[in-house]
């Protein structure tokens, strides 16, 4: 058993959530945002995915950051929601690929992260799952306010 078992569990979870809000976007309002200061609904979503590929996978791997330049790459970014919900799951896959090929200790190895900090594997992947459940919630309110039902959490999301 591993350290990061409920990590792989609950983060799944989340990232699946995301994808399924992802497919829910109407193509017509992919670039739809509740004002103008809020990232446009696809942004939302897929900029998860790509933080957890050019941010996320690159700082677990020792590489360079690119970011936040990974985020103005618009080659990064996805046209359309299945595109979207795709980069969702390969992201995770990738991410979850890479830790579960890991020694069991590497889970308590400090890796560099943004502005010289530095933080354990753990601390790391549990950050990244609390910001995609930020943006899941997020993803909730833009569906509401756009009169869709986002997908079930919690077995029901119809009121009564």
């Amino acid at each position: 058993m591993s350290v990061l078992d409920l990590y792989y569990m609950k983060h799944g979870k989340v990232i699946e959530g995301l994808a399924a809000a992802a497919e829910q976007i109407p193509e017509y309002k992919i670039m739809w945002k509740p004002c103008d200061k809020a990232l446009p609904w696809i942004k939302l979503i897929d900029h998860t995915s790509i933080l957890r590929r050019h941010l996320i996978l690159k700082a677990l791997k020792e590489e360079p950051l690119d970011f936040p330049a990974c985020l103005q790459d618009q080659s990064n970014h996805a046209k359309t929601p299945e595109e979207a919900a795709k980069a969702q799951r390969d992201s995770w896959e990738e991410l979850k690929g890479f830790l579960q090929s890991q020694p069991d200790d590497f889970a308590k190895r400090e890796v560099a992260f943004t502005k010289g900090r530095k933080m354990t594997v753990e601390q790391l992947v549990w950050f990244a799952y609390e910001e995609n459940t930020h943006h899941r919630g997020q993803a909730w309110i833009y569906a509401r306010m756009n009169g869709i039902t986002p997908p079930a959490i919690w077995g029901t999301e119809q009121p009564g």
